[in-house]
């Protein structure tokens, strides 16, 4: 066994203490907000071949579960807890997926698999080196455990918010990255990119345009986060339209999404201004105050599509990005081999009889084909089971009027939409939030969080007394 600091260790276990301090001892706030820093790991960890890089987000959860039950043992927050049922389904398949690491590795010895980390159409074999994904599942299930239910309703809250907060952060690195290439200011990369896996770091052009990756491992990974936290922001914007802050948090994350250039991300991002456009267009209710504020807010946007469409370069230039992240994607290297990771994790379910080769063995380009891969029909029905029980509320317009509610159900519905487009793993702490907050939301009754959903890094008066009183 070998314990390796980086140079990430100190400067973010500083900025993890300045947000514990800001955040009054609160650590799954913090986790939250460091889970940006995907591509950052505070310490590497290697057992023989088995090595895996702790991100900050992950060893500040381990330090907030370690907190939360030493001591004292922890009360569940009242009544509101998810369902029985909502919990054993993921339950069954953290556990379907668990044994499966272990036992289908011998079980289908020899059938062909594919993954960035062992190679292309390689024998299977029983090896240390998946089981990381196992140690991320079983970590992300214990801190859905911890949030569902020993977690105040005011402090769920405030993680989404200070995800949020770390969201715009990032943006603004990612913004800094861009000037940085232009100019040749210095780019802190060292500091940034130290995780031994999966550590695809640095800003670079695609077809001329400009693709930053920000503090996450590569575009694509931001691109996931920051749909996620546009979700969040946009459906509070449209829920009160003369927020400022808000605005300026949606401008910032679009800037950040924009320079990206992932595929993923501009399908998101278009499944999300259709949301958008639905919900300011059904609900013309309201004060005088909010009317004016729409009408304000669709004034400039309508100017702005006019003089773009008006100005050839600008027209041209939105055409031929059009063409290089959207309509010509299918002609690209990189498109043509992420679908032959698909068909190859297909082919993988296919040979084990559709029982899977082991969680962590397979890693296809989407979520679907990885999941079949790994842990076959069985994993993949207990998880689509469990996103069907956390978004039916979604089809009850009146729990939809919670500005929480909305936003979290709007952001696992971005979440799910990436997974199944290109994102292959569930290793993210703010899925697993999601989750947690979903799952208590979608209990009988309204929960007392629901009201209490402000802006990012912060949190009010209301949010307090719940949380004295939780």
């Amino acid at each position: 066994m070998h314990v390796e600091f980086t140079l990430s260790t100190a400067p973010m276990l500083l900025l993890a203490a300045y947000l514990w301090f800001r955040a009054k001892g609160q650590l799954l706030p913090v986790a939250m907000f460091m889970s940006v820093f995907q591509a950052a790991s505070v310490v590497n960890l290697g057992f023989g071949s088995f090595e895996i890089g702790v991100q900050p987000a992950y060893l500040i959860l381990v330090a907030a579960l370690v907190a939360r039950f030493a001591g004292r043992r922890p009360r569940k927050t009242g009544n509101w807890i998810p369902s029985t049922s909502t919990t054993l389904l993921l339950a069954a398949f953290v556990a379907y997926a668990t044994v499966s690491a272990f036992i289908f590795p011998l079980l289908f010895k020899g059938v062909l698999i594919s993954n960035p980390k062992f190679g292309f159409g390689v024998p299977l074999k029983w090896e240390f080196g998946h089981l990381n994904q196992v140690f991320y599942l079983l970590l992300s299930f214990a801190m859905y455990l911890v949030a569902a239910y020993w977690t105040p309703p005011a402090e769920l809250s405030k993680s989404v918010n200070w995800f949020v907060g770390g969201v715009v952060f990032a943006s603004l690195i990612g913004l800094y990255q861009l000037i940085s290439i232009k100019t040749g200011l210095p780019f802190p990369r060292d500091f940034l990119d130290t995780s031994p896996t999966y550590s695809i770091f640095g800003g670079y052009e695609i077809d001329g345009f400009p693709r930053m990756n920000s503090t996450f491992t590569e575009a694509a990974a931001a691109a996931f986060s920051m749909n996620v936290a546009l979700a969040i922001v946009l459906w509070r914007f449209l829920s009160r339209p003369d927020s400022l802050r808000n605005l300026a948090y949606v401008c910032l994350i679009g800037m950040g999404l924009l320079l990206t250039i992932s595929t993923t991300g501009y399908v998101c991002l278009a499944f999300l201004l259709v949301i958008a456009g639905t919900r300011y267009f059904a609900r013309w209710k309201g004060s005088s105050e909010a009317r004016t504020a729409r009408v304000l807010l669709w004034v400039p946007v309508v100017l702005f599509l006019l003089v773009s469409l008006g100005v050839p370069a600008i027209r041209d230039s939105f055409v031929k990005l059009a063409h290089t992240v959207l309509l010509d994607k299918t002609n690209t290297l990189s498109y043509q081999q992420r679908a032959e990771w698909n068909l190859d994790a297909l082919k993988t379910a296919a040979d084990t009889h559709w029982l899977g080769a082991g969680w962590g063995v397979c890693r296809a380009s989407s979520f679907l084909p990885t999941v079949l891969g790994n842990v076959g029909i069985p994993g993949t029905g207990l998880i689509f089971a469990f996103c069907v029980k956390l978004l039916w509320p979604a089809t009850q317009l009146n729990k939809l009027k919670l500005q929480l509610h909305g936003a979290v159900l709007v952001a696992l519905s971005a979440v799910l939409l990436d997974l199944m487009a290109s994102a292959p793993e569930l290793a993210n702490p703010v899925i697993w939030l999601l989750f947690a907050v979903a799952a208590k939301l979608a209990s009988d009754r309204t929960p007392p969080f629901a009201q209490v959903f402000t802006g990012p890094m912060n949190i009010n008066p209301a949010a307090r007394r719940l949380q004295a009183t939780a």
